[in-house]
């Protein structure tokens, strides 16, 4: 009996071993697993996020489970509950709406998986975890500095991104620090001031149309806040025969943009690297997930904290520069721009 018993013991000493084993074998095999989910694939730079992004996680080794919600803010919850339930480590969210977003990084926050706001910051919430992005009213500085300088006088067409994206709010804020003494000076008259609702082309089509109707298309210069909703201002402008004779910002440097840059119907545009963001928000998910120590550089308030910030540097792009910044960067080709 005593030899059976020390026959039973070795037996299952040896299985254990084995089991343990196993265990520690499943879990240094285990990927990191990160959720992304986007507000978009309408512009051009979004898509060139997603692709970075998908690129670099390859590389690194990393489950990047992606989800897009098509600027419904409904469908980015569904969409998050579905990431979470699949047992992220990290949630990479971009938002469509910068303040409903709160209650979506609280929900990760129950299941313990951080967030990181990507591009757009997520306000009224003190749950967050890390912003990247570009320096966004230094951006809208691009723009207003560029626009008040080129058109220091006459009557301008102000338009801002979408209500929901606090980005837009501070590219107007970054854009106003050099227009609105102008305007207090009365040197600029604002025939029309007006957000573009879901940063929808088509909707600044319709203001930019107004305010020329309006005023017997007398007008000098149009901030307009990304490359997509500039396209559609020169296409109101064409229509009465004024394109290329209207200075207009833009940003994105999306190839439609670049190409008009060169034809001379827009002014300028703001190149901001997106394979540097991709690649950043990438390397800090992995960071996070491994509980390693991740670099800021700075602090944005998104209303309740300051949040842990990596900001990235913007670029003008005119057509004096588009080749140097762009093509020989190889962010694009010279055939995009013909």
């Amino acid at each position: 009996m005593k030899r059976l018993v020390s026959i039973l013991i070795a037996v299952l000493m040896v299985a254990t071993v084995f089991v343990g084993c196993g265990k520690d074998k499943a879990a240094s095999s285990d990927k990191i697993k990160v959720g992304l989910s986007l507000p978009t694939q309408r512009e051009e730079r979004w898509v060139r996020d997603k692709a970075k992004m998908e690129a670099v996680a390859e590389e690194m080794g990393i489950e990047l489970i992606v989800k897009v919600a098509d600027a419904n803010m409904q469908e980015q919850t569904t969409q998050v509950e579905a990431l979470l339930n699949q047992g992220i480590d990290v949630l990479i969210l971009a938002p469509h709406d910068a303040s409903a977003a709160a209650s979506l990084v609280e929900m990760a926050k129950k299941d313990d998986v951080p967030v990181i706001s990507y591009d757009r910051l997520i306000t009224g919430t003190d749950k967050l975890d890390y912003y990247i992005s570009f320096d966004n009213v230094k951006v809208g500085e691009i723009q207003g500095k560029f626009i008040s300088e080129m058109v220091p006088e006459g009557n301008y067409i102000i338009m801002s991104g979408a209500p929901t994206d606090n980005n837009a709010k501070l590219f107007k804020e970054g854009a106003m620090k050099h227009i609105q003494p102008l305007i207090d000076s009365g040197k600029i008259n604002v025939i029309a001031e007006q957000a573009v609702e879901n940063w929808v082309p088509e909707n600044a089509l319709k203001i930019v149309e107004a305010a020329l109707a309006a005023n017997d298309n007398k007008v000098d210069g149009i901030l307009a806040p990304n490359d997509g909703t500039a396209g559609a201002a020169i296409q109101a402008l064409a229509a009465q025969g004024l394109a290329g004779q209207v200075p207009i910002t833009g940003q994105d440097a999306e190839k439609s943009g670049a190409k008009r840059i060169m034809e001379g119907t827009q002014s300028m545009t703001v190149f901001k690297d997106t394979r540097d963001l991709g690649q950043a928000a990438i390397e800090t998910a992995m960071k996070i997930a491994k509980g390693e120590k991740v670099e800021t550089n700075s602090a944005v308030d998104n209303g309740v904290i300051e949040v842990p910030t990596v900001s990235l540097d913007a670029k003008v792009v005119t057509k004096d520069n588009i080749k140097a910044i762009l093509i020989d960067s190889g962010y694009m080709s010279e055939d995009d721009l013909k």
